[in-house]
């Protein structure tokens, strides 16, 4: 959304006027006109923004305006409890065009534990498994899942309302948790997860009895939600990002356009038991859901899920072996587009051959030698795509302090492997070549663009999109975490959210020689 498409939006949830908004925050009201209409853009001076979040934050009090907000906004739900300061920086920074959902699953991601530590134990322990000749559905396993269920037989217990479905998620965890052999989990999660997501404790409960059972071989087949609204998807992704780098899941969508009117979650251990649950609109608490083990429900879900599922296609595919990696980069390389990328410390797509084959014998680690060859027989491909498609290159420029005392690594650019198995270091006069075969592709190629980005601006992941629709992203530091996007939207969320980046820091016209003269710079001051 432009600027001028999220001020009328928010003039309309609040029902004010231009003369409203304009003595809020005390300019003319012939400016919110220009600003409705797009004549105007963004302002620059910062206080337009935040003097209009302030406003519209302070008359967003009823639930329903929170709930629009949330659909609408994006990263995080905005609870009716939100205080007003809170709000008004969500509202500024969706004003000025600083969240987005790759920007939140950035931080998600740079901010993933290191070994991903269980903080609450698992609800059942899988050492206490019962013995299957008992009923799993027994009473003494129902026990305290009673306030808001009905029996059905002694087979299907039925949950109703938001605390309802609370309870049917416990309880279906205990179920799950007491399943010894690890077998495949189907999984549509098409609504807002606000009603787990409000209660902490049991948020976090679920993720680690999640990872608990990835880490025993069980696998998970996921349709994710519709892009209709980003709060949904971006909350769905976040939750999911810890299992996701178990590499034990499989994530599909949807691809055609859907309308809002029903939400559903569904929950198969196939042979097992199923939990399905169902809601109406936008916002609605009204939840009927169902556990159930009886054989007949369990297989016509199975059936009406891979139905659904053969409709679908793959979302992300995830790699936790760097090995495994290596047809993904070949899919990303044979592809032909535009490309924009975020790497750090510099592209390997833009090194010589020959810096490539001294790396190459510098390092004993067989997959970064596997990805230098792979980035070698790239080079002719890369330099004859530059004369039909554009390249923009982000990469933070090392000093040459930075490079004497060998702080950047030379193996944690492009490839898919963490910096911690790249021994090969980058040398005064390694730097110094590469940096001459930037200028070099700068000087020949006008689709080709480098972009110095600050280090302090950069996370600690590479990002890479190809317009053929393909995106790759690298969470550097352990435990590697590997992203193939192919879900068209999210393709084009990443672009978007690198081309942000790219005009903030500039790359054309004046800036492109400022980048020129920079280069030479630092080269002469390394080679000096």
């Amino acid at each position: 959304m432009e600027f001028k498409d999220k001020l009328v939006f928010l003039m309309k949830i609040t029902q004010t006027t231009n003369k409203e908004v304009a003595q809020g925050i005390s300019v003319d009201p012939s400016l919110i006109s220009l600003f409705r209409s797009g004549k105007r853009k963004l302002p620059r001076n910062s206080s337009y923004v935040k003097n209009m979040s302030l406003f519209f934050a302070a008359r967003c009090t009823a639930e329903y305006q929170r709930n629009a907000l949330a659909e609408m906004i994006g990263p995080t739900i905005i609870r009716s409890a939100m205080p007003a300061d809170r709000l008004t920086l969500r509202i500024e920074k969706w004003l000025a065009g600083d969240t987005d959902m790759v920007g939140s699953l950035m931080e998600s991601i740079q901010t993933l534990p290191p070994d991903h530590p269980v903080l609450i134990e698992p609800a059942v322990s899988c050492d206490d498994e019962p013995s299957y000749n008992e009923d799993p559905f027994s009473e003494s396993v129902f026990s305290g899942f009673h306030a808001n269920s009905v029996s059905n037989d002694g087979e299907t217990r039925f949950f109703f309302g938001e605390e309802g479905r609370r309870e049917a998620n416990r309880y279906s965890q205990e179920l799950m948790m007491h399943i010894e052999t690890p077998c495949p989990i189907f999984m549509t999660m098409d609504d807002s997860l606000e009603w787990l997501l409000t209660d902490y404790y049991a948020t976090q409960e679920l993720q680690n009895n999640l990872l608990h059972l990835a880490r025993k071989g069980f696998t998970f087949h996921q349709i994710l939600p519709a892009m209709n609204h980003l709060t949904r998807y971006t909350e769905s992704l976040r939750f999911w990002l810890p299992i996701y780098s178990t590499g034990q899941l499989k994530a599909y969508y949807y691809p055609r356009l859907r309308d809002d009117l029903y939400r559903h979650s569904t929950i198969i251990v196939p042979g097992r038991y199923v939990q399905t649950s169902f809601t109406v609109g936008i916002g609605s608490r009204n939840h009927c859901t169902l556990v159930s083990s009886n054989p007949d429900l369990i297989r016509e879900f199975t059936a009406l899920y891979q139905e659904h599922l053969a409709l679908c296609r793959p979302a992300l595919t995830v790699y936790k072996k760097p090995e495994e990696s290596i047809p993904l980069f070949q899919d990303y390389f044979s592809r032909n587009g535009d490309v924009i990328q975020m790497v750090t410390p510099l592209s390997l797509a833009t090194a010589p051959a020959s810096l490539l084959d001294r790396f190459t014998e510098e390092t004993e680690f067989s997959g970064w030698k596997h990805a230098y060859q792979m980035y070698k027989d790239y080079v002719p491909q890369f330099e004859e795509m530059l004369n039909k498609y554009q390249f923009i290159d982000l990469c933070p420029l090392a000093s040459a302090e930075d490079i004497r005392q060998k702080k950047k690594m030379a193996g944690a650019g492009t490839a898919p492997f963490p910096r911690e198995n790249a021994p090969a270091t980058y040398t005064v006069e390694t730097y110094a070549l590469h940096l001459e075969n930037i200028l070099r592709l700068l000087e020949k190629y006008e689709n080709y663009h480098f972009v110095p980005i600050q280090e302090s601006s950069t996370l600690d992941f590479n990002l890479m999109v190809n317009d053929g629709g393909l995106s790759i992203l690298i969470r550097n530091q352990l435990p590697v975490l590997m992203l193939g996007i192919t879900r068209s939207e999210m393709v084009q969320s990443c672009k978007e959210h690198l081309l942000r980046i790219a005009e903030k820091h500039g790359y054309e016209g004046m800036q492109r020689t400022k980048i020129k003269i920079q280069l030479r710079s630092l080269i002469q001051e390394l080679r000096s």
